[in-house]
C-alpha cells in the first residue's frame, strides 16, 4: 500500500515527453494560480486590517506576495526558453516539494483570521481558504503529485482548525470541505490521468508519424536511387532536370546534360557474367563521382551500362569537355574482378542549355544523338551537340520521314560486289549492297538509310524487299556462286524474321545452301543467347553465317568459338595501313591462322591496290573483296560479268 502510494506520488525522470508537456501547461497556469492567490491575500489582509496583528495582515503578505511573484517570474521567464530535460525534472520536482509547506503556511493563515473577525470577515477566511485550494488543485492538475498534495495538505489543516473552534457551524463546513475535496482528487486525478494518454497518443501518433514519413522517404529513395550502384536513377535525373529547366527560363543560368555509354560492356556480361558486369557497373560508378566530387554535378545510371550527367557549374564548352575527358581516361583503367579483368572505354554526349534546347526533352535528345555520333565517329570522347549535329539530326528526320513514304519496291535496288577466290582464280560468290534512290532526297548512301530504317524499326520490311530482289537476281547467276546478304540486328532478336527471308528463297527457286548470311559483331553482342538461337536456325536450314567487320569488335575471341558460323570477313581497316603498318600486317597473319585452326573460311575487304594484294596474297590469304578486283555493279552488269567470266562453264553445260 505504501510504495502504491510512494509510487503515485514519485516523478519519474524518465517520462521524458510527458514532463514536458507538464511543464508546457504548468508554465501558463502556475502564474495564473498566483495571481488567484494574490488577490484572495489581499482581499482577506485589506478587510482584516487593523483587527489583526500587523504580522498576519501586512508582513506575511508582503513575503508571500514576493514568493508568488519571484515564482511566477519564473515560470514567465522560461516558457518559451528550450530547457533540458533534467532542467524541466528539477524545476517540476521542486514545485512538488514546495507545495506542502507553501499550502500549509496559507492554509493555516487564512484560518487564523478567525478569532479576529466578525461572521462576514470568518466567512470570507474560510471562503479564502476553500476558493485557493480548489483553484491551487485546479491549476495544479497537469501535475497530479502537486495536486493531491496541496489538497491533502490544506484541506486537512483547515478542518482540524474549524473543528477547534467548537463551533456547530464551523464543524459543518469542515465536514463538507473534506467531502468535496476528496471528490475533488478524484476528478483532478482522472483528469490528469486522461492528460498523460493524450500525451502518450500524441507520441504514439508523433511516432507513427515520423515512421510513415521515413517509410515515405525511403520509399521516394528507393524509387528515385538506383538499388545496385546507390544513384540517382533515371525517374530523378529527369526531374532534376525539369527542375533545372525551370529554375533558368528566362534567366541567363545555363547546365549541361551529359549521357555516357561504356563501349564494350555488353561482352562482359556474355564472358564473365553478370555478377562481373555489376562489379563493373558499381566501379564505374565510383570513378564517375570521384571524377566530378569537385563540380556541381548530379551523377545518375539511366539504364544497364547507360550513365547521365547534370553539370550545374558554370563552366565553358572547353572545360566542360576537359573534366569529361579526364572521366573518360578514369574509366580506361582496366577492371578487375573475380574471374579476370576488362579493359573499357566509354563514350559521352553533351547538349548544353539553352543554347542547344530550352525543354527537358529535347536536351536528352540532343545529348542522346551526340553520343550516336561520337560512337559512330570519334569513340571515346567527349561530344558536345553542334550545329553540323543540328543538320544531321534535320537530315535524317527527312531521311526517316522519306523511308516511311518510300515505295519500297520502286525505290529500292541491289547491287553486287564480287568476292575473288584467290586460290580457283575466279569470283566465288557475290554480296549484295543496298541502294536507294529517292524521288525528293535522290540517292541516299546506305550508312545512312540502314541505320535509320533500324532505329526506326522499319528495317525488317526494308530487309525483305531487298533480300528479294537479291536472290531474283542471284537465281540467274551460274554455277554454285554464293550470295552474301547482310543480316540487320533486329533480325536476330525478332522471331520469324530469319524464317521469312528462309521462304523467300525457297519461293523464288534459289538454293538455301548457296546464302551467306552475314552478321557483325555488334549485332551478336546486344543478346547473345537470342542471337545463338537465331543462327542455328540458319545453320539448320543449310545456309552459311559469316562475321562481317571481324576484329571491331571487344571480344571477338572470346565468343567466336560458340558461334556456328562458316567464315570471317576482316574489317578493311586492317587493310588501310596494311603497307606501312606492321602490327596491322601482324594482326590480318593473326586472324588467318585462327581461321585456319577453326577450318573457317576468310575474306579480306578492302583491297583496293596491287600493293595490298601482293601483301594479302603473300600472308596466305583464301577470299578478298574490295575495288581492286570490282566495284559493286548493277544486276544487268552483274549478269554480262558473270557471263563472260563463266562463259566456258556455261558453254559445256550447254553441250
Amino acid at each position: 500500500m505504501l510504495s502504491n502510494l510512494r509510487s503515485f506520488l514519485t516523478l519519474e525522470p524518465e517520462d521524458v515527453e510527458v514532463n514536458r508537456a507538464r511543464y508546457a501547461a504548468l508554465s501558463k497556469q502556475i502564474p495564473l494560480m498566483y495571481s488567484i492567490l494574490g488577490i484572495n491575500l489581499l482581499g482577506l489582509s485589506l478587510t482584516h486590517f487593523g483587527s489583526a496583528p500587523d504580522l498576519m495582515t501586512v508582513y506575511l503578505p508582503a513575503v508571500m506576495l514576493g514568493f508568488m511573484a519571484l515564482r511566477a517570474c519564473k515560470y514567465l521567464r522560461t516558457r518559451n526558453m528550450t530547457l533540458t530535460d533534467a532542467q524541466i525534472f528539477s524545476s517540476l520536482r521542486n514545485t512538488i516539494l514546495l507545495v506542502v509547506p507553501v499550502g500549509a503556511i496559507f492554509g493555516v493563515w487564512g484560518i487564523l483570521f478567525l478569532p479576529f473577525g466578525d461572521t462576514g470577515q470568518n466567512a470570507q477566511a474560510i471562503f479564502f481558504n476553500a476558493v485557493s485550494v480548489s483553484a491551487c488543485a485546479f491549476c495544479l492538475v497537469h501535475l497530479r503529485q502537486a495536486a493531491i498534495l496541496v489538497l491533502a495538505t490544506v484541506t486537512p489543516l483547515t478542518c482540524i482548525l474549524l473543528f477547534s473552534q467548537g463551533s456547530f457551524a464551523y464543524t459543518s463546513v469542515a465536514f463538507n470541505l473534506a467531502l468535496v475535496s476528496v471528490v475533488l482528487g478524484h476528478i483532478l486525478i482522472s483528469i490528469e490521468r486522461d492528460f498523460v494518454q493524450l500525451v502518450e497518443q500524441e507520441l504514439e501518433h508523433g511516432r507513427q508519424r515520423n515512421k510513415l514519413q521515413a517509410l515515405s522517404e525511403e520509399n521516394h529513395r528507393l524509387a528515385n536511387t538506383d538499388s545496385l550502384t546507390s544513384l540517382p536513377n533515371r525517374r530523378q535525373f529527369l526531374f532534376e532536370i525539369d527542375e533545372l529547366v525551370e529554375q533558368c527560363s528566362g534567366s541567363e543560368c545555363t547546365f549541361v546534360v551529359a549521357l555516357l555509354d561504356l563501349d564494350g560492356f555488353k561482352a562482359v556480361n556474355d564472358v564473365f557474367g553478370h555478377p562481373a558486369g555489376d562489379a563493373v557497373l558499381i566501379e564505374t560508378a565510383s570513378r564517375l563521382t570521384e571524377a566530378f566530387a569537385d563540380y556541381d554535378v548530379t551523377v545518375a545510371r539511366l539504364a544497364g551500362d547507360e550513365f547521365g550527367l547534370l553539370i550545374r557549374s558554370q563552366l565553358s564548352d572547353e572545360v566542360v569537355t576537359k573534366i569529361a575527358r579526364q572521366a573518360c581516361e578514369m574509366l580506361r583503367v582496366p577492371y578487375d574482378f573475380d574471374d579476370g579483368s576488362a579493359n573499357l572505354s566509354a563514350t559521352i554526349g553533351l547538349a548544353r542549355f539553352p543554347q542547344t534546347a530550352d525543354t527537358r526533352s529535347h536536351l536528352f535528345d540532343r545529348a542522346d544523338y551526340a553520343l550516336y555520333y561520337a560512337k559512330h565517329h570519334n569513340k571515346s570522347e567527349p561530344v558536345f551537340f553542334s550545329q553540323e549535329h543540328e543538320r544531321l539530326v534535320f537530315e535524317n528526320s527527312a531521311i526517316e520521314q522519306g523511308l516511311r513514304h518510300a515505295d519500297l519496291e520502286k525505290e529500292m535496288s541491289v547491287e553486287f560486289q564480287p568476292v575473288l577466290d584467290l586460290n580457283r582464280g575466279h569470283t566465288s560468290g557475290l554480296e549484295a549492297l543496298a541502294r536507294w534512290y529517292s524521288p525528293t532526297l535522290g540517292n541516299v548512301r546506305p550508312d545512312r538509310f540502314i541505320q535509320i530504317a533500324e532505329n526506326s524499326g522499319i528495317i525488317g520490311r526494308l530487309s525483305e524487299t531487298l533480300f528479294r530482289k537479291a536472290v531474283t537476281e542471284a537465281c540467274h547467276w551460274p554455277g554454285e556462286l554464293t550470295l552474301s546478304f547482310n543480316l540487320p540486328a533486329v533480325s536476330l532478336n525478332t522471331p520469324g524474321a530469319v524464317s521469312r527471308l528462309l521462304s523467300i528463297a525457297r519461293k523464288a527457286g534459289f538454293p538455301v545452301s548457296r546464302l551467306v548470311f552475314e552478321i557483325t559483331e555488334s549485332a551478336v553482342l546486344k543478346d547473345f543467347e537470342s542471337a545463338l538461337d537465331v543462327l542455328e536456325e540458319i545453320k539448320a536450314a543449310g545456309a552459311r553465317i559469316a562475321i562481317d567487320d571481324f576484329g571491331t569488335g571487344f571480344s571477338s575471341l572470346a565468343y567466336v568459338h560458340r558461334l556456328p558460323i562458316d567464315a570471317l570477313k576482316v574489317d578493311r581497316s586492317f587493310v588501310r595501313d596494311l603497307t606501312h603498318n606492321q602490327k596491322s600486317a601482324n594482326v590480318l597473319r593473326s586472324i588467318l591462322d585462327l581461321c585456319e585452326n577453326m577450318g573457317l573460311s576468310c575474306v579480306v575487304e578492302g583491297v583496293e591496290t596491287q600493293e595490298q594484294f601482293d601483301l594479302i596474297s603473300d600472308l596466305g590469304a583464301g577470299q578478298i573483296q574490295g575495288f581492286y578486283y570490282s566495284k559493286p555493279l548493277s544486276g544487268g552488269d552483274t549478269q554480262m560479268v558473270l557471263q563472260i567470266e563463266f562463259h566456258d562453264q556455261l558453254m559445256s553445260l550447254a553441250s
